[in-house]
């Protein structure tokens, strides 16, 4: 026999050894030596849902505000911050009244605001902001967004017991979908029933004997099929002027049921209801300085070169006969002129020119 070649004998060698290692597939490793190996199952979110626990810290990753399905922000061509959770607690932010003031290019009237937010007429009257439960806001300098709460407008004010984040999208809002502000949206997306048994509660004093407190408590009652999410505020508010107040008191309820009705890869139906339910008590307090509506009456007529009386001036000590002195189209109790908060209404007799 010939001797063999020992280079050729030691690549065949190495060539056979190793065909077979290439056809076999290596068996996984049993789950407790498997490092950072957990029980909890996958969840999948639907395209339409972006869950909160995806944010970490400050940062948000994905929107609903620029397509209506869950896209990375960095796709989303429009001006759009989102404020987490944990943004909102280190800023004890509540609402739109102390939240707006952190954002950018976005303003909040009132109290807590930087502009009276009247309007821009010669009276000012606040009667429609001491009434309405949403403080006038602007963005961009432009006028208020529209509040939204999911992506439908509401007039329902909305306030961190129950919301999981806030999303502001800056600028027109009406191109792809439907009528909407030219300042834009913001939008808050309510807590939704999750498949995780957790809860919290909090509890707030501030200055001039403000109190708060919330709750919040999600429980499954069937795994990864059946969740329901229980939620209370209490808060009541007071300010330095007295006897101004405002007291909310809410309740919400979550549910989200996910029947599993096909049983095909890729395929899920899921049902969430949510229902709030609360009240609204306030006499909130004023931004106007005092006015002086007295001082008119005691101030002397005003009479016009032509012998006419000047329609808004004050009584003084002459009587004036509106029969004859004023024109009719200036006579302040039949026009509107005088209806406002600087001038006196007074009637007169046209015949006597008495009160």
């Amino acid at each position: 026999m010939q001797p063999t070649n020992r280079k050729t004998m030691l690549a065949t060698l190495a060539l056979a050894s190793a065909w077979p290692l290439a056809a076999q597939e290596a068996a996984p490793a049993p789950a407790a030596q498997q490092p950072n190996a957990t029980n909890e199952e996958v969840v999948i979110l639907t395209p339409f849902e972006v869950a909160a626990s995806a944010d970490s810290g400050y940062v948000a990753t994905e929107t609903l505000a620029g397509t209506r399905i869950r896209t990375d922000l960095r796709d989303v061509g429009s001006s759009i911050s989102v404020v987490t959770k944990e943004f909102l607690k280190d800023i004890g932010a509540t609402n739109n009244a102390t939240l707006l003031q952190y954002t950018t290019n976005t303003e909040v009237a009132g109290t807590l605001g930087t502009y009276a937010g009247l309007g821009n007429g010669q009276t000012l009257n606040e009667t429609s902001t001491l009434r309405s439960a949403n403080p006038n806001q602007r963005v961009r300098g432009l006028s208020s967004a529209n509040n939204t709460r999911d992506f439908f407008v509401t007039d329902i004010p909305w306030d961190s017991y129950n919301v999981e984040r806030v999303d502001i999208q800056r600028g027109a809002n009406a191109i792809m979908f439907g009528l909407g502000s030219p300042a834009g949206i913001i939008n808050a997306s309510v807590n939704n029933a999750t498949y995780q048994n957790k809860g919290q509660a909090e509890f707030r004093y501030g200055s001039y004997g403000s109190a708060r407190g919330s709750l919040d408590y999600n429980r499954v009652l069937i795994d990864n099929v059946l969740s329901i999410r229980l939620s209370g505020l209490l808060d009541n508010k007071k300010y330095q002027q007295d006897p101004a107040y405002e007291d909310d008191h809410r309740f919400t309820i979550a549910l989200r049921f996910d029947p599993k009705l096909i049983k095909a890869e890729g395929f899920a139906t899921s049902f969430k209801v949510k229902y709030e339910a609360g009240e609204i008590k306030a006499n909130r307090a004023r931004v106007l300085p005092p006015y002086d509506s007295f001082s008119p009456w005691s101030r002397a007529v005003e009479q016009n070169a032509d012998g006419t009386y000047t329609a808004n001036s004050g009584l003084g000590a002459a009587a004036v006969n509106y029969a004859t002195d004023v024109n009719a189209t200036s006579n302040p109790w039949i026009g509107q002129t005088a209806a406002n908060q600087q001038q006196p209404i007074w009637f007169i007799d046209g015949n006597t020119g008495n009160l």
